[in-house]
């Protein structure tokens, strides 16, 4: 009975709630304008790896092999170039909040069908008036990057909103019907180009005068205390938890999270990157990678040790899902295993396939937190295999053992309701085999 009363819960109130959230107009533009962003950190983590290779100079000795001697060597000539080496990382993740805004802007414009090019146009505008003072005729970077990223949200969606108003009211000069359209367009953008200057510029001189800060730091202040909760046992424990409640009722739950979450676990690598490049110690233990390699463990619910199981399983459906999905759950993709198994709304596989996920993430947090395994300042593309994706992320080797033994807890905590489900399906098929076998003998006798 209470079951059944916990599935309709699901069925009839968390199901519709989540569906609307993860449709949310601004969520998805959010979320869709931060996934846009990914070509850039890709480019510049490669510049990270560069210009920090995973050697201590002062544990090589006369007599440490050849790979220690080889790093030492790549090491010292990262140091002396590394202005050239950096040179990427200062034109992509050192300018994040640019491209942020552009993403968010273009994506939250295409949803209302403005004019994509003058809504980018304004949306960055608009983000560098209030985030890059010009002093000297010089432009300020120091909000330009990770600091800057939920000021690039907050200006990316605001102006577009503005836009959005301002074209309904058709508060816009109208050219007669024989001018181009791209003067048209020109002129028509003019009016509302002058509104967001007005209405973001004041509002970035008030706020300097009365705090002294720009609106970044103002912004990074208000945020603090929800980036602290975030970055936390409990934080890594409810995103992952709510994520499997999502994909067990059906609804994509990476997708979904990733759009609440993704901004912060954004900020907080990408400042773990601008701390190391700097020499202070990195801040943050939850961040993108951490996600990718050390909760989500082959895909959602942590499946790389269930594909395993499938592997030898007596079941053979469960063996065609395991042969199916073993390339793809290597690079963290599950969805044949998901849907395959199937584990959504599957009562028997229902506590591990939400649970473990979040039991691996909090224990890798406190293993990160107390030093044993050191933090991510790097992001690899999500794909990347989590053993390898770990150890590049954090340039640490027993990041790549973590994950190891994580997957493996992962599989005794699995194993248990993998063979409850087992036998189920082998008595299932084994009826179905005798079934089959006495049609056919009914039909040879006739």
């Amino acid at each position: 009975m209470a079951k059944n009363k916990f599935y309709d819960f699901l069925n009839n109130k968390f199901m519709p709630v989540m569906g609307r959230i993860a449709n949310q107009r601004h969520l998805k533009a959010v979320r869709d304008g931060l996934i846009s962003t990914i070509p850039f950190t890709i480019v510049g983590s490669a510049a990270l790896i560069l210009r920090f290779p995973p050697v201590d100079p002062s544990k090589v000795g006369p007599d440490s092999n050849f790979l220690m001697k080889f790093l030492l060597a790549w090491n010292t000539w990262a140091t002396n170039h590394g202005d050239a080496i950096m040179m990427p990382f200062q034109m992509t993740m050192a300018l994040l909040g640019i491209f942020a805004v552009i993403g968010i802007s273009y994506s939250l414009a295409k949803t209302y069908k403005l004019n994509e090019l003058s809504s980018v146009g304004m949306g960055l505008m608009s983000y560098l008036l209030v985030s890059a003072p010009a002093t000297n005729g010089t432009l300020s970077m120091t909000y330009l990057d990770a600091k800057g990223l939920f000021t690039a949200i907050v200006i990316g969606i605001l102006s577009i909103e503005m836009l959005r108003i301002l074209e309904e009211k058709e508060i816009k000069i109208k050219m007669p019907d024989g001018v181009p359209p791209a003067v048209a367009s020109s002129f028509a953008i003019l009016i509302p180009a002058f509104i967001l200057m007005a209405v973001f510029y004041g509002a970035s001189l008030i706020i300097q005068g009365a705090t002294g800060k720009l609106i970044p730091e103002a912004i990074m202040a208000m945020m603090a205390p929800a980036v602290k909760a975030v970055d936390s046992p409990f934080g890594v424990f409810f995103f992952a938890t709510l994520c499997q409640l999502l994909w067990f009722t059906g609804i994509h739950g990476a997708a979904t999270v990733g759009a609440i979450q993704q901004a912060f676990l954004d900020q907080n690598w990408m400042r773990n990157a601008e701390l190391r490049v700097a020499g202070e110690p990195m801040q943050y233990v939850y961040t993108t990678p951490f996600w990718s390699y050390f909760v989500i463990i082959g895909g959602s619910g942590a499946t790389l040790a269930l594909v395993f199981l499938y592997l030898r399983s007596r079941s053979k459906q469960l063996k065609s899902v395991g042969k199916l999905s073993l390339l793809p759950a290597l690079f963290n993709i599950n969805e044949p295993v998901i849907f395959g198994s199937p584990l959504v709304l599957n009562p028997i596989m229902f506590i591990p396939f939400v649970f473990v996920q979040p039991i691996l993430g909090v224990i890798a947090y406190f293993i990160v937190k107390w030093g044993w395994v050191g933090k991510a300042f790097i992001n690899p593309p999500w794909t990347t295999p989590a053993p390898i994706g770990a150890v590049l992320s954090t340039l640490d080797w027993k990041a790549g053992v973590l994950v190891i033994v994580l997957a493996a807890l992962a599989g005794v905590m699995y194993y248990p309701f993998f063979k409850a489900y087992e036998k189920q399906l082998v008595e299932k098929e084994m009826g179905e085999e005798q079934e089959n076998l006495e049609n056919a003998e009914g039909s040879v006798s006739a």
